[in-house]
């Protein structure tokens, strides 16, 4: 993985760790953008990836930022 890409994939995981914090906080909509963009830096990450089983983990974990951005959009829907 280029220089690049590790660092922009210790930016996202930091933002990442900032996301779950306000999460569990209860503060969604700062969790909700920080989520945003961290799957963004994730997207970008990928296409430069070249192991399989690199973009495979990747890939996962963007899905689940992807899948909870979703139930914090339901969650301010309902409200």
């Amino acid at each position: 993985m280029p220089l690049s890409s590790k660092a922009t994939l210790s930016a996202a995981l930091a933002k990442a760790r900032t996301a779950v914090q306000l999460d569990q906080a209860q503060y969604h909509d700062g969790a909700k953008a920080y989520y945003v963009e961290v799957v963004g830096m994730l997207a970008r990450v990928i296409s430069r990836a070249s192991h399989e089983k690199d973009v495979k983990k990747l890939e996962d974990i963007r899905r689940a930022y992807t899948d909870r951005i979703q139930q914090l959009d339901a969650l301010s829907a309902g409200a």
